[in-house]
């Protein structure tokens, strides 16, 4: 029952994170930019998360070496990670960043294995070659284009992202609210990219209404809502089964892109689907 509850937090997750590009175009269509958008997104989340956590008594307090672990992860694993997936579209396709990005499922595999000791099981292992055969197919490999600067910013985000997973499972966390913990990492988030946007020059607050209730959803939706399931998520169910579940995410987004966004669905689009579906049948069934 505990691991179902798991995988039910992984998948809530991953639909949340899934609905993200879609909120973003909403907002980058309402005048704003990467930079304001992303400031926003962690700034309201703080707030949603703060008054949650007022409103019902839980104690924020954490020992330095928690606080000291959060702002790690939450600035090296979360928002460099997005800063750097964000930066490497200047260079590359989405389709090539987002080929070299869903392969990070594979190095957090390999991270647990050789940190957590996690066991490798023959199911994960073909789970995994599925998933990433699924990935390959989804993605409009037509669109792709190659710069070495844009995939070393796609590489880093893959690297980063991984060990963002591999430390949420870190053993100082387990013992931490997760609403509290998603609050802190969008605090440290907020305040990074403040600073970036004010260091080059690139905030702006002059939006459209229509903009600031995209960002507003993508606060609620795709921080709070998101990083909590997926940090209760790894809690229970481990960082590399967490990871694999989550490679249902490019599914939703261009599920929700056909809805919302009119974007045109492709044969390509439904087998990559199947495909990804399989794989996580396959992890289920372990």
């Amino acid at each position: 029952m505990e691991k179902t509850k798991g995988i039910l937090y992984i998948i809530l997750s991953a639909c949340a994170f899934g609905i993200m590009p879609i909120l973003a175009k909403l907002s980058y269509r309402g005048g704003a930019n990467t930079y304001t958008t992303l400031f926003l997104r962690f700034f309201f989340a703080a707030i949603m998360l703060l008054y949650y956590l007022k409103s019902k008594g839980i104690s924020m307090k954490l020992t330095r070496k928690q606080l000291f672990l959060v702002l790690i992860v939450g600035v090296f694993g979360f928002t460099f990670t997005t800063a750097s997936l964000f930066m490497s579209y200047n260079y590359i396709s989405i389709g090539m960043a987002s080929m070299i990005f869903y392969t990070y499922p594979s190095i957090v595999t390999l991270l647990a294995y050789l940190v957590y000791k996690e066991k490798v099981y023959k199911r994960k292992i073909i789970s995994l070659l599925i998933s990433l055969v699924g990935i390959y197919i989804l993605i409009d490999t037509g669109s792709v284009s190659f710069n070495l600067k844009g995939i070393i910013l796609a590489g880093t985000a893959t690297l980063l992202y991984s060990l963002y997973v591999l430390g949420a499972s870190h053993k100082e966390f387990r013992n931490i609210n997760s609403y509290v913990l998603t609050f802190y990492i969008s605090c440290a988030s907020a305040a990074v990219m403040f600073g970036a946007a004010n260091f080059t020059s690139n905030f702006n607050i002059h939006i459209s209404f229509y903009a600031l209730v995209a960002i507003l959803l993508l606060a609620f939706i795709s921080t709070v809502v998101a990083l909590m399931a997926f940090l209760e998520g790894v809690r229970i169910i481990g960082p590399s089964k967490a990871s694999i579940y989550s490679i249902i995410e490019p599914i939703v987004g261009l599920i929700l892109g056909t809805l919302i966004l009119r974007e045109p669905i492709s044969a390509r689009i439904v087998i990559g689907s199947i495909m990804i579906v399989l794989s996580v049948v396959v992890l289920t069934k372990e």
